[in-house]
């Protein structure tokens, strides 16, 4: 692997009242997505990704709590020392991450299979959606032009 992709997000630091960025996942060339542990996030534990230009650029663009930044970092011989192991494996300082789904590949799944069917239930859905909307405007309608009797209880004649 020549580079990685990390995600950057700008957290809460433990007492909420200031911000922090941190490395939220790593992802590879190919598309696997691995998270980092919460342990691990702060990015003042990655030195060597915060010597890089690219950080200095994402600092400067993240200024909002929970934005995010995804971005590409060549992976220099320090970088892979910390990040991989010999049989190319994602790391960080010899704690292996854990894989997670990757979004478009959700996306393919629903696309492919079920697509026909997802479109059948949204039109089934829009259907039910208008004949409800409209019977509870019909009712609301008929109350509006209703006249209450005058029965001694109601304080106001006139209404």
């Amino acid at each position: 692997m020549e580079r990685l992709k990390f995600d950057f997000v700008v957290k809460p630091t433990a007492d909420g009242k200031s911000n922090t960025i941190c490395i939220n996942s790593i992802a590879t060339p190919n598309g696997q997505i691995f998270g980092i542990p919460v342990e691990f996030q702060p990015t003042n534990l990655h030195q060597f990704i915060t010597n890089n230009q690219n950080y200095v650029k994402v600092r400067k663009s993240l200024n909002t709590r929970y934005q995010t930044r995804k971005i590409w970092i060549t992976l220099t011989d320090d970088i892979s020392k910390i990040y991989l192991d010999e049989e190319q494996n994602l790391q960080f300082n010899d704690f292996y991450l854990e894989k997670i789904l990757a979004e478009r590949n959700n996306v393919e799944s629903i696309n492919s299979g079920s697509k026909k069917s997802f479109e059948k239930l949204l039109k089934k859905l829009l259907v039910d959606k208008q004949i409800k909307s409209e019977t509870q405007n019909l009712k609301k309608i008929a109350k509006d032009f209703m006249i209450v009797k005058f029965n001694g209880r109601n304080s106001n004649a006139y209404q």
